[in-house]
């Protein structure tokens, strides 16, 4: 893959989409226990627009609901995704370059950060409202 484009083309082949915008794709991901994770594709551009990247993000609680110092306690171990605040959400988040981005750098990725999230509301939050 080397364009959001060919990106958004992957993932309307392989994954259900809840919404999509020009630099946006909302999917919903089905997590185990009756639970549901919200995540969102982003493109973003560096460079003047010259260099793509996709970002990864999946909200967790909104901001002033969750003690911040747990939260970034219980990511500090996490290998793949940083925290956020995104529009008074507190959201995981994974960048990476789309110029030759692999398909593995696009799918584990995309599991991890949806799976920490989820694991993060649940323990943080005790819901599932994302």
């Amino acid at each position: 893959m080397a364009t959001w484009s060919e990106l958004a083309g992957y993932v309307r082949s392989n994954y259900k989409i809840a919404d999509e915008k020009p630099n946006m794709i909302q999917m919903i991901f089905e997590t185990g226990s009756l639970r549901s994770q919200i995540v969102f594709l982003w493109r973003q551009t560096l460079m003047n627009g010259d260099e793509e990247w996709l970002q990864i993000e999946s909200p967790i609680a909104e901001l002033g609901s969750v003690d911040l110092q747990k939260f970034l306690e219980e990511i500090g171990d996490v290998v793949c995704g940083g925290a956020a605040i995104t529009s008074g959400h507190v959201t995981i988040r994974h960048a990476v370059p789309l110029g030759n981005l692999n398909i593995n750098e696009f799918e584990r990725p995309l599991m991890l950060v949806t799976t920490t999230a989820d694991h993060l509301e649940q323990k943080l939050v005790g819901s599932d409202k994302y």
